[in-house]
């Protein structure tokens, strides 16, 4: 019974403490990911659309679905003359 309870207390400190830290400091822990892609689209009327994904994450991460889903974006947005005038991504 001691031991289940040191173990949801470890749980609940460890947690406290990753939930504390600011994503520019969980970036230097091993396994996890960080990544951000944004895209600034504008057409002829000055109208803007930004297309972007943020994701941080610990472990595995489906990059290939989320650049799909930015691509999406994009290519929605494109098709109703909007141009690109920005992009970053990380």
């Amino acid at each position: 019974m001691k031991k289940v309870i040191f173990g949801l207390f470890l749980v609940v400190v460890v947690g406290g403490y990753l939930i504390s830290l600011k994503p520019t400091e969980l970036e230097r822990l091993p396994n996890f990911y960080a990544l951000s892609k944004e895209a600034i689209l504008i057409n002829s009327e000055e109208m803007k659309v930004k297309c972007n994904y943020h994701v941080f994450l610990f472990g595995w991460i489906d990059e290939i679905e989320e650049e799909k889903n930015f691509q999406e974006c994009i290519n929605k947005h494109e098709k109703n003359v909007y141009k690109i005038v920005e992009s970053s991504g990380a």
